[in-house]
């Protein structure tokens, strides 16, 4: 994990990702199989979180919505 940056952006983002793991399947199995790699949580969090972060900049470049994996 990057510690440059702000640390407030950081704060927020793996908040969003803790709650995005609890709402959403998709990233929820994402967690689970990182933890099923052996990563402390804190780890998969973070590995989570970067993927929500290239999720985010996706959508915003294309202007599309989310739309859940059913």
């Amino acid at each position: 994990m990057e510690k440059r940056g702000s640390r407030y952006l950081r704060y927020a983002i793996f908040t969003a990702t803790k709650y995005t793991c609890l709402w959403d399947p998709v990233f929820a199995a994402y967690l689970a199989k990182k933890r099923a790699e052996g990563k402390h949580y804190n780890a998969a969090v973070s590995h989570a979180a970067k993927k929500l972060v290239r999720l985010i900049f996706t959508l915003q470049k294309t202007g599309q919505a989310y739309r859940a994996a059913a």
